[in-house]
């Protein structure tokens, strides 16, 4: 059982990484009347009030709590004080610290994520203390308590609402549920669109980090733990045994990359069917006693395996045989348990071959709203093909796509082909599109193996008639990884209605777009050091 856990009422964070191991005892509940304790920066000491006894966790202590300042009520707001790390020294935080904090503020305002908590401000101040008293002595250098402030989410915890029970046919499904909004927030983290070019990793999913939110679904909570991918050597190595991944295990202060994230989904996931914590990784015999549960809940709920075969997937000991794909990872999870879906998923032949014999025996008002119906209703997942990952010669020649007399043509004229690129770069060129159809970017690494083509949209792409001459960015690698590696990008003719849907969805990578897209024209580039201009957010001036 997790060792540390969060209250019924829903307060962030709690962690329960080394050190704090012990009994399943729930901390009590967070109260919600003031204990006569104040916090704030040194320049407003009293600016948060505390409530209640506060919730212990493994990196510092949660209170619920509430700023007022000049408003005629009162907002609920939740304020952590951060443990420091094992053996820090006298130092701590360092200005490196503070300033991570910082850089997490801001790029989670700037993600706005409806499944991730948001970070409102983090500060140094003095330790709690009654109103009216600021503490002696206490100066911008001398200050060395960290507060994290983060909205308040009400609701239980997963943990609160699973533990000890396993699921059934009836619960499988809002279970799983809850697994794939977390693969969602973990997508959108790591996404180089969707963080501006700074993707970064959760570090600690676990059941106590997530609250169930009447209105949001699944939020995590704690993101104290929240580093860049590309973030080096940590300190402090924070971890929680059966939610990490065996490389982590092995070395917790080492950096870690989206795969450690894929496997604490996977441990979630096994929580979720289960009731229980899954084995560490490292216990002997953890492999086979995962898969013997799950494939017992699997077949006691109806499931069968292809639910346990995914959430192995996310379990593999092996980094590299983790999915890449979180979001269709979280898709495929659902459908293995929900093939025709709630009206969320894709229909099967048989039920709508029983809606088109109803509504053509119904009359024909009801025929004639067929072709309506038809139109909502959301295309098949196409199934994984090894076409995906076949590579075309690269050109910048333009190919043409023929169609109700239109034909589609396009051109890479910058950068050149064979040219070097840095982190991000901007590309440009020509086209004459067929109505109804836009402009993607699909870049492939070619020297890693991976077959994935991830997606960019060029600026603009909403509106294809002002496409004759394109722009677009498109990232290579991180700002310090992927140096000398080489990578093919294609320029593709794609169906508008269907680039919306994945846009507003904020993949990167969708199989069926690639795949049923003409590529028009591409380039071999190789990346070199630097970060390119802007960090190619936006179109480029000029």
């Amino acid at each position: 059982m997790d060792p540390d856990r969060t209250s019924d009422r829903g307060t962030p964070g709690p962690s329960d990484e080394p050190g704090t191991k012990g009994g399943p005892d729930l901390p009590p509940p967070a109260s919600g009347e003031p204990n006569g304790l104040f916090i704030g920066p040194v320049d407003d000491p009293n600016r948060y009030e505390l409530l209640g006894d506060g919730i212990p966790g493994g990196q510092g202590l949660t209170w619920k709590a509430r700023y007022r300042g000049d408003l005629s009520s009162p907002l609920p707001l939740a304020v952590k004080l951060l443990r420091p790390p094992q053996d820090a020294g006298p130092h701590w935080p360092s200005v490196r610290d503070r300033q991570r904090w910082r850089d997490h503020a801001v790029l989670l305002r700037h993600l706005r994520l409806d499944h991730v908590v948001r970070l409102d401000e983090v500060f140094l101040g003095a330790a709690p203390h009654p109103s009216g008293s600021p503490p002696p002595e206490t100066t911008a250098t001398t200050v060395t308590m960290a507060y994290l402030v983060m909205e308040w989410v009400e609701g239980p915890t997963l943990h609160t609402l699973l533990a000890g029970s396993r699921a059934r046919a009836d619960t499988i499904s809002d279970r799983l549920g809850h697994v794939a909004q977390a693969g969602e927030a973990l997508a959108d983290l790591a996404s180089m669109t969707r963080s501006g070019g700074n993707p970064s990793l959760h570090r600690d999913l676990k059941p106590a980090n997530c609250i169930v939110h009447t209105g949001r679904g699944l939020v995590l909570i704690d993101v104290s733990t929240l580093r860049l991918i590309d973030d080096g050597f940590d300190f402090a190595g924070w971890h929680t045994p059966p939610y990490t991944a065996p490389e982590v295990l092995r070395a917790p202060h080492l950096p870690r990359t989206v795969a450690a994230d894929v496997y604490s989904l996977g441990a979630l996931a096994f929580f979720c069917l289960t009731g229980q914590d899954p084995p560490a990784a490292d216990a002997p015999g953890s492999g086979a006693s995962i898969e013997r549960e799950l494939r017992a809940v699997a077949e006691e709920a109806g499931a069968g395996d292809r639910l346990t075969s995914y959430v192995l997937a996310a379990l593999a000991a092996d980094p590299a045989r983790r999915p890449a794909d979180l979001r269709r990872w979280s898709r495929d999870l659902l459908q293995a348990v929900t093939p025709e879906g709630d009206g969320s998923h894709r229909w099967s032949w048989p039920r709508l071959a029983t809606v088109v014999v109803t509504l053509a025996l119904a009359g024909t008002a009801s025929a004639l709203a067929l072709p309506v119906l038809l139109a909502r209703t959301p295309a098949p997942t196409s199934s994984p093909s090894a076409s995906a990952g076949s590579t075309a010669p690269a050109s910048t020649t333009p190919a043409t796509l023929t169609g109700n007399a239109v034909k589609a043509a396009g051109t890479i004229t910058s950068p050149a082909d064979r040219a070097d690129v840095k982190h991000c770069s901007y590309f440009s060129g020509t086209a004459a599109l067929r109505p109804g159809t836009t402009l993607i970017l699909a870049m492939r690494n070619l020297d890693n193996g991976d077959p994935t083509k991830y997606i960019q949209f060029v600026f603009g792409y909403e509106k294809p008639a002002g496409l004759s001459t394109w722009r677009g960015a498109q990232f290579f690698g991180g700002p310090r990884t992927g140096m000398g590696q080489h990578y093919r990008v294609e320029l593709m003719a794609v169906d508008l209605a269907s680039a919306r849907r994945v846009h507003d969805s904020g993949s990167e990578v969708d199989e069926s777009l690639v795949k049923s897209g003409t590529s028009l024209a591409g380039v071999r580039v190789r990346r070199i050091s630097g970060l390119g201009p802007n960090g190619c957010v936006g179109p480029p001036n000029g």
